[in-house]
């Protein structure tokens, strides 16, 4: 053979190349032989591609090890605010006197929701007479309604607080409203001294 002149391949050179690139990649999977499952090994841990389902519980996790950012909003929390007046109240059950709707966001099924309704009333008519206020969250007043009583022709302040864990929720509106009536009598809208606020936080939960 002359000096600089290559080798010629024998006739088997492309078998032997074949058998020689099937060699390494039998290396490679037992090196790993999760590799067609998209898991690979790498420094410090391991990438997976695609889904993870996990049909076991995760029993610990080292603290900081899901950043935030990784978090898909866990959390979509809102404050709420809405007041009226020239409101009249009656006797007989308490009826809506100021409504919030909260749009519920997309993929949130529960909501732990604070509201506070605050009214103040004058009493107009000829006799002392009682109000009563209260809080509602998705249709349910938890607990008792605020009540006070007034001499004729004067006023009285009320509040009432509502906290509910609201679950089942799948988009649509949450409803807030504050809910009021009289004793006896009917006292009549007087403008300024007759009013109502709503004051809500809501957090979204998924």
């Amino acid at each position: 053979m002359q000096p600089g002149k290559f080798q010629p391949r024998g006739e088997d050179w492309l078998v032997r190349r074949l058998q020689e690139l099937e060699a390494r990649v039998q290396r490679n999977e037992a090196a790993n032989p999760y590799t067609a499952m998209g898991i690979k090994p790498v420094a410090g841990g391991i990438n997976i591609t695609g889904d993870l389902s996990v049909s076991g519980t995760i029993s610990s996790l080292p603290s900081g090890s899901i950043p935030n950012s990784s978090l898909a909003d866990p959390i979509s929390p809102g404050a709420y605010h809405s007041d009226i007046q020239n409101i009249s109240i009656t006797n007989g059950p308490n009826v809506e006197k100021l409504r919030i709707d909260v749009p519920v966001p997309a993929g949130y099924t529960r909501a732990l929701v604070s509201l506070t309704a605050t009214m103040n009333m004058l009493n107009n008519t000829t006799a002392p007479d009682s109000a009563y206020l209260s809080a509602s969250i998705n249709g349910t007043a938890p607990g008792w309604a605020s009540n006070g009583t007034a001499a004729a022709g004067a006023e009285v302040a009320l509040s009432n607080t509502a906290a509910l864990l609201v679950t089942g929720l799948s988009g649509g509106t949450l409803p807030l409203t504050g809910n009021a009536s009289s004793n006896t009598g009917t006292w009549a809208a007087a403008g300024t001294s007759s009013v109502m606020n709503l004051d809500a936080t809501v957090l979204f939960l998924r």
